[in-house]
């Protein structure tokens, strides 16, 4: 539903929408954008479900003329602001990367351009921002939010890694998508590393070698080739 100065104009209600689908919980959800900028999301709920919604640490209490909510403390960021990688969540975002980066390899050389940068940008884009958000967390002393999608990143990452970063998103082009394959490759590493040292944790040195070898030799291989090796 959008509003402009006024005049309503409804494209569909929420109970409506199929994607994604209406789930008949006890509660919807309106999408407003008004010409001067501002949106709002109404989130509309039965009074009985009030007790189970809680807040996240962002939230203000604007009106509560029934007295039915209570007070909430004061806004912070307290709920979106990194935290240390344990064991396993290192170990974990370190296996996808290296396992799928692969995938992105098989993609381009066997020309299927939308299939590797599927792989590149919709999951091996992932852990490389999860690392990064945990040395910005790190350097930071974990007291800052890198925002929504890495939109603070620019602001926390030394200038080195901005740069190496923005390197990573390439057009749909082939060579350059290898080449943003090999930056991101090296950017993990280049964060992943000192991170695993200074909280103790378990960087596979050996998967990055041998899967960053099996990436450069596809790479390399001539289009035409029937054997891997």
């Amino acid at each position: 539903m959008f509003q402009y100065f006024g005049e309503l104009m409804i494209l569909q209600m929420p109970e409506d929408i199929s994607a994604p689908p209406a789930d008949n919980a006890g509660h919807e959800c309106y999408l407003m954008q008004f010409s001067d900028g501002n949106r709002i999301d109404l989130g509309i709920y039965l009074v009985e479900m009030l007790p189970i919604l809680g807040s996240d640490s962002l939230s203000i209490l604007l009106l509560d003329k029934d007295a039915i909510i209570g007070a909430y403390p004061p806004s912070n960021d307290g709920d979106y602001l990194p935290k240390p990688p344990t064991l396993k969540a290192f170990a974990d975002c370190c296996n996808e990367f290296w396992w799928v980066s692969p995938y992105v390899a098989k993609g381009l050389w066997r020309q299927e351009i939308l299939n590797a940068k599927y792989f590149l940008d919709e999951v091996v884009r992932v852990e490389l921002m999860e690392m990064l958000t945990w040395h910005i967390g790190w350097k930071t002393g974990f007291s800052v939010s890198p925002g929504k999608m890495g939109k603070y990143f620019q602001r926390y990452l030394e200038p080195e890694l901005w740069e190496m970063l923005l390197k990573t998103y390439s057009p749909a082009d082939y060579e350059q998508t290898w080449q943003a394959l090999f930056v991101m490759g090296e950017l993990f590493r280049k964060t992943a590393i000192p991170l695993a040292e200074h909280f103790q944790l378990v960087y596979p040195f050996e998967d990055d070698r041998r899967v960053s070898a099996h990436l450069r030799h596809v790479h390399d291989l001539p289009r035409h080739a029937s054997e891997m090796y």
